[in-house]
């Protein structure tokens, strides 16, 4: 299938900018049908009407200058901090925008909401210090952005942190405090993995609410357009240890879509327990998150990553879903060693649902990859129900960005996943999965625990046996067998961790092997 690993920014650069110092943003005075804009409902009237109309694609008139650039030249424009929206205000929250350029090439509008109305802000070459690179000449009056941060004093009340980026299509990320960029989120996904491509629809405008002296939570309305659909989103964002950005999102489609992905998240998964390290690289592990949790009915279900061979798509049947992620579950510094990317401050992405989505499924794509630059690991609801167009479509749903505090169940949850290949053909599996947890930790020494397995078809079982781990005080399931050779493609393996009288006492751990 021609999909390609999904742009992503490298972590392992500089971080731009520094201390913030006071100045003034050029504001233009209200103008235009789009600047009334000040409510949810307003701007889902406007993307329903957009909606009736052919798509127009954005047009950037962006000088070669600026479409040429290499990865460092292109880090090399920064926004002058003393620049900076409501630097010299005594607001808890700054904005600073984000130049166009190198695959940055869809301009974006950016709109303040103020008590006196809506005012655009304007593109100013003087915004920007452009290092090595030329000043650009010839910019067309509608040249725009590729995106905005707003900076928030996360960690320290006298330093704004960055808290969250809107960049590139419909992208954005956020953090909390302690944490470190990696993986992001999406306005929206369409026909990801699909033969005929993926289509990536983008926020082209947006309008920021003026917040008061003492908010604690910050407000953005972002229009989203594509040749498929358009859409009406707002967006909260509420700062902390885990900073919420809770999402309201109503979608118009123009055509048919065969394949509607709803909070999708990116994320990179280089390799780790269950994938070999290259032998130039000293890192034990590389990647931003390390499983995918699906949270459905009653069942908690752990899928640990991988970077594959070849393409894999793997779907999650959810009748009432309440919820998935993609988490980095290890936080121990030394699986990975890095003191550049601190992988282990990544954080994890949890997305909670609102309202009753219907009947669906979760799906991961799992893109191969052979470096870390990439985000190659995509997870997204998928609604049963075919998209048509002349109907609309509303969902609500918040994003935790969380680090020490995850999402989980209060059954036991896998803290690990290994694999070890063995037999003169190296078609015999071991695995050895961890199990940890306040309620396994609790479990009384003469306790009953059995590892209950089942699998789709085609794999030989040659061992399953569950013990108790004493060095974590958590438990551990060994699985030992081998695809047969007449399997399917693709066989499905599950692990859960029993009690007495068959209680559950764990999540279900989860994992596809090829047949051989």
């Amino acid at each position: 299938m021609p999909v390609r690993p999904l742009p992503r920014q490298s972590d392992r650069k500089p971080a731009v900018g520094g201390r913030l110092l006071a100045g003034a943003l050029l504001i233009l005075a209200s103008a235009g049908v789009q600047a009334e804009i000040r409510t949810f409902e307003a701007l889902a009237k406007h993307a329903e009407t957009l909606a009736g109309k052919p798509y127009s694609a954005p047009e950037t008139g962006m000088p070669p200058s600026l479409r040429d650039l290499d990865y460092d030249a292109y880090r090399d424009i920064r926004f002058r901090p003393a620049r900076s929206i409501w630097r010299d205000t005594d607001l808890p929250v700054e904005i600073q925008l984000l130049h166009l350029g190198m695959y940055y090439q869809t301009p974006v509008a950016l709109n303040l909401i103020t008590s006196d109305g809506v005012r655009p802000v304007a593109f100013d070459p003087a915004l920007f210090d452009y290092g090595r690179n030329k000043a650009p000449e010839e910019i067309p009056d509608s040249f725009g952005f590729s995106g905005f941060r707003m900076h928030y004093p996360l960690n320290t009340p006298d330093y704004k942190d960055e808290l969250v980026v809107f960049q590139g299509a419909s992208y954005f990320r956020a953090l909390g405090a302690g944490q470190q960029f990696g993986l992001s989120a999406r306005g929206l996904a369409i026909d990801t993995a699909e033969s005929g491509g993926e289509e990536f629809p983008v926020f082209r405008e947006f309008w920021v609410e003026w917040p008061r002296a003492d908010a604690t939570r910050f407000r953005v309305l972002a229009l989203l357009d594509s040749p498929s659909v358009t859409g009406a989103y707002v967006i909260e964002i509420t700062p902390g240890d885990s900073t919420r950005t809770r999402v309201k999102a109503k979608l118009f489609p123009r055509k048919p879509i065969s394949k509607l992905g709803i909070a999708p998240l990116t994320s990179m998964y280089f390799y780790g327990e269950t994938h070999p390290r290259p032998g130039n690289d000293f890192r034990p592990e590389v990647h931003d998150s390390d499983g995918l949790l699906v949270h459905s009915g009653d069942e908690w279900l752990w899928r640990p990553l991988n970077n594959p061979g070849k393409l894999s798509a793997n779907a999650f049947t959810s009748q009432k879903l309440n919820g998935f992620g993609l988490m980095q579950r290890d936080r121990a510094h030394d699986s990975y060693a890095d003191l550049e990317a601190r992988y282990e401050r990544r954080p994890s992405a949890w997305v909670e649902t609102h309202g009753d989505w219907g009947d669906g499924y979760v799906e991961l794509i799992q893109i191969p990859t052979k470096n870390e630059m990439n985000d190659n690991i995509v997870a997204y609801w998928v609604p049963d129900e075919p998209v048509k167009p002349g109907e609309s479509r509303s969902f609500s749903y918040t994003v935790h960005w969380q680090r020490d505090k995850l999402t989980g169940p209060e059954l036991g949850r896998v803290t690990a996943t290994r694999l070890a290949r063995t037999g003169d053909d190296r078609r015999d599996l071991k695995f050895v999965v961890d199990f940890g947890g306040e309620m396994l930790r609790g479990l009384p020494p003469e306790a009953v625990v059995r590892a209950e397995f089942g699998q789709s078809g085609g794999f030989t079982m040659r061992e399953v046996q569950a013990m108790r781990n004493p060095a974590t005080g958590g438990w551990r399931a060994v699985l030992r067998g081998r695809p047969e050779a007449d399997a399917e493609n693709a066989i499905d393996l599950r692990l859960q961790l029993r009690g007495k009288d068959n209680q559950p006492l764990s999540e279900v751990w989860s994992y596809t092997v090829n047949r051989p």
